[in-house]
């Protein structure tokens, strides 16, 4: 096999691990922790079940169900988009951190079509001040961005 073989495969393989622990973390919420109920984790972190109908941080939100459908189209055309951009890049960090938002963004594309909204469950506060809720899916389409962002900055910085 060859290493740019080698280099997809760990990729693909990268991008299903984290739509699988996503989804199983989505599932196990649903499972155990009772709708409705606050579970506190420590002083700054608890669970709370809350169903995203929009994009990020609930912005967006659909009122029609065209709506609905228009961010289920979009959302499968930026999967589509990553993809294409991932199959051109030549760097194994850049493909890793695209296969992190790839698997990102379809594991949350899996809750819209079974929730018919995005499950979100960690909320991260300090005193009164509260993050919006979010998932282990946006955990790693937000780390894989930055990521990128950082190494093509520090690439381009180092030429």
């Amino acid at each position: 096999m060859k290493a740019f073989d080698k280099t997809r495969l760990f990729c693909f393989l990268i991008c299903l691990f984290i739509i699988i622990f996503d989804q199983a973390t989505k599932w196990s919420i649903l499972a155990f922790l009772p709708r409705g109920q606050v579970t506190k984790i420590c002083e700054c972190l608890n669970l709370v079940i809350t169903f995203n109908k929009g994009i990020s941080f609930g912005t967006l939100a659909p009122d029609t169900l065209w709506q609905f459908y228009l961010i289920i189209i979009l959302t499968i055309l930026c999967i589509l988009f990553l993809i294409f951009i991932f199959l051109k890049m030549k760097n194994i960090v850049e493909q890793v951190m695209c296969s992190m938002i790839i698997g990102g963004a379809i594991g949350n594309l899996i809750d819209r079509f079974t929730h018919g909204a995005v499950v979100d469950f960690i909320d991260v506060y300090y005193k009164n001040w509260h993050w919006p809720a979010f998932n282990i899916a946006d955990s790693f389409i937000c780390c894989g961005a930055i990521y990128l962002m950082l190494f093509n900055l520090l690439s381009q910085h180092t030429k």
